[in-house]
């Protein structure tokens, strides 16, 4: 061996040494973050964000809100390869009895994004932490889960159910256990979230148009959550019925003006899918199911 190759076998030693130190020492860090205790007001600072994980795009999306409507049917019809669940905070529920395992049964889907959900709806911290626990450990297991949803994130924070140190320390006690599980957050123009710092480790984003009053500026508010969240997985969220408490109705007009800016995005390489709320709506009123596949005819998927 030449003194040139010893060298060049030293240098690739050491880098491979460092790497696997890397990943141990990222591995130690969550862990330590998730074990160390968390008071209102303490001055915790975010892991440094890493990349997203890659997944087969574009991700088009189905909340499944309520689990007893059967969705097989707008499934397969708009070819929808992910599914956001509702599961309840884990109480000892076996894997078979989930919502994440139900959906993956549907042909077609391939993904499942399980999430914490809000406080004020009456999830504990106690409760969130072991949630999150659980589902780290699940997607160690079963790699169709990509993601954990953290529930109207900055809405939490703002309304007071929960201080930013509390969703460090739940996305702190998912990283102990599986450290390569993405956090999705959301952003919504109507709460102003362009104004938020996001310094959490995130990788995935929904941006939600729920307020009808943003529609006509919502190409707006998307370029900028795209330069925001630039590196992120982003996808455009659309609510069939939001906006005020009596919920809005989106008009067709206003449905496919949402869904024709998405698509155009997603083939513009700007947007890496889309999410549609909710599987019951679908159900409930198939107009909309038929727009939504008329405006995806022209979505580029992958052959």
């Amino acid at each position: 061996m030449t003194a040139r190759s010893r060298r060049t076998g030293a240098a690739l030693t050491a880098l491979v040494a460092c790497l696997v130190l890397g990943v141990h020492q990222r591995s130690a860090a969550y862990a330590a973050e998730a074990a160390a205790p968390t008071t209102e007001g303490s001055k915790m600072t975010a892991v440094t964000s890493r990349p997203p994980t890659k997944v087969d795009l574009p991700l088009i999306c189905l909340w499944q809100h309520e689990p007893q409507v059967d969705s097989s049917a707008v499934v397969k019809e708009l070819g929808f390869n992910c599914v956001w669940t509702d599961d309840p905070m884990y109480d000892g529920q076996a894997w078979e009895a989930t919502q994440m395992y139900q959906a993956l049964q549907r042909p077609g889907i391939k993904y499942v994004i399980p999430k914490i959900d809000r406080a004020a709806w009456g999830w504990t911290q106690e409760g969130s932490l072991k949630t999150a626990r659980w589902i780290a450990e699940l997607s160690l297991k079963h790699k169709e889960i990509i993601g954990l949803y953290l529930n109207d994130f900055y809405d939490e924070i703002e309304e007071g159910h929960r201080t930013m140190d509390q969703w460090r320390e739940i996305i702190a006690a998912a990283r102990a256990v599986n450290p390569d599980l993405d956090m999705w957050v959301p952003h919504y123009p109507h709460r102003g979230n362009e104004r938020q710092a996001y310094d959490i480790d995130y990788q995935g984003v929904t941006f939600n148009v729920w307020d009808p009053s943003n529609i006509e500026q919502a190409e707006r508010y998307l370029t900028q959550a795209e330069a925001q969240h630039k590196g992120k997985i982003l996808l455009g969220g659309l609510y069939i019925n939001s906006g005020s408490r009596h919920g809005h109705w989106l008009t067709e007009e206003q449905f496919r003006a949402l869904m024709k800016l998405y698509v155009d995005h997603i083939n513009a390489g700007k947007l890496a899918g889309l999410r549609i709320y909710c599987a019951c709506q679908l159900v409930e009123r198939p107009e909309y199911a038929r727009w939504a596949k008329e405006e995806m005819s022209r979505l580029k998927r992958p052959q």
